[in-house]
């Protein structure tokens, strides 16, 4: 039986600048030499049926399919990775370990307005799924939980979560889908551009498919969104070069463990088989919050 440990943390940039920067997975004594990376090459996502209570008529699950839709164009330049969507789902749970529904929800409470004190679920972590709400920080506009091991990296299980609860001032993050014009601050609403789900949700499946944040802010992977961010609906050239080296067409998934980089840059100066570009770690800031797009919390299985 798998033991299951859960950190929680906010994964700054590199101090360099750097084209691409790869998730590495967690144990208990930090940062491993080892890749978060999807061992299949067919992820199924399915969108929670409760949707956004405040998006018109159904584009968020349009918006959501759009950005996947992105990722799949990038895909099939260079690689045989798919994303399939799934049936819908009620009732979705995040982080049930090696379920691989990959569901995607939209929180619409902040758990310390619907959570009782003397709730259980305050002591396990489990509040979001059992209240159907937002446990994490206010200033997060959306988060990706993956399910992997820590003895491989091999991803078991990705859920993505929007942050639409209320926070301690009042104010709530307002996902829309159009893209223009840009809602003015203090001013948003369902007819112009405030937090674009395209654009979030473009981002989160990059952490889905192991990538982790970037310092710039031309990068589908740069930590922070303002209000009417649309650059991260694009994937940009480091981001796609990451994707196709981790992923090639024909050929496993590309580790990141320092002997199996130096093994593939042989084989590709003998064969041309694309090696792994990523050269560094990010650091690491435990319980920090910022203004992003996404603090991960990552469950790690050993």
């Amino acid at each position: 039986m798998s033991k299951w440990a859960l950190l929680v943390v906010m994964v700054a940039g590199a101090t360099s600048a750097q084209p691409y920067l790869r998730t590495r997975a967690l144990s208990n004594s930090g940062a491993s030499d080892l890749c978060v990376t999807w061992s299949v090459r067919k992820v199924t996502y399915r969108m929670d049926s409760a949707g956004s209570a405040k998006t018109p008529v159904e584009a968020e699950f349009t918006a959501i399919d759009n950005a996947f839709a992105t990722w799949q164009t990038l895909a099939r330049g260079c690689s045989d990775f798919e994303f399939i969507r799934g049936p819908r789902i009620t009732d979705a749970k995040v982080g049930r370990g090696t379920d691989q529904d990959n569901v995607i929800i939209f929180r619409e409470e902040n758990c310390r307005d619907v959570v009782p004190l003397t709730d259980a679920c305050q002591s396990d972590g489990s509040c979001g799924n059992t209240h159907k709400c937002w446990e994490h920080g206010d200033s997060t506009i959306a988060l990706t939980t993956s399910t992997y091991s820590t003895r491989t990296g091999v991803v078991f299980d990705s859920d993505i979560e929007f942050n639409a609860g209320k926070s301690l001032d009042g104010t709530r993050f307002l996902f829309t889908t159009i893209s223009s014009p840009p809602c003015a601050e203090g001013m948003e609403t369902p007819f112009c551009t405030a937090y674009d789900i395209q654009n979030t949700a473009t981002h989160e499946i990059g952490h889905l498919v192991g990538f982790d944040h970037v310092n710039g802010t031309t990068s589908t992977m740069a930590p922070t969104a303002p209000l009417a961010d649309l650059q991260k609906r694009v994937i940009d050239p480091g981001t796609a070069s990451g994707f196709c080296g981790t992923y090639p067409k024909g050929k496993p998934p590309v580790p990141c463990d320092e002997l199996a980089q130096l093994k593939n840059r042989i084989t590709a100066r003998n064969t041309g088989t694309l090696g792994c570009s990523c050269d560094g770690v990010g650091v690491l800031w435990p319980w920090v919050s910022l203004v992003v797009l996404v603090r991960r919390r990552r469950r790690a299985a050993r």
